[in-house]
């Protein structure tokens, strides 16, 4: 299967979902474990994910699932390459 844009990659679609959470304003330890990584330092000793994280982080992707209109679907991938 093509890519949807030409030169893009799967690793990239992880690139534009951490921007996504830095623009949702989510806490960096959640975001950390939203993709898989662990915080240096004591940061990472100290610093832990709460049940509220994680409604933030839920309802952060469902106002943007809910957001985006299929008939854009054009403008997606233009706003996709510029993160790209």
């Amino acid at each position: 299967m093509p890519p949807v844009l030409p030169g893009m990659h799967f690793h990239d679609l992880r690139h534009t979902h951490k921007t996504w959470l830095i623009e949702d304003g989510i806490p960096e330890i959640a975001q950390a474990r939203r993709l898989g990584h662990r915080l240096p330092g004591v940061r990472g000793i100290y610093s832990h994910v709460t049940e509220p994280m994680i409604a933030a982080v839920v309802d952060a992707l469902q106002r943007r699932w809910e957001t985006t209109q299929p008939d854009r679907a054009g403008d997606t991938v233009r706003r996709l390459r510029v993160v790209a």
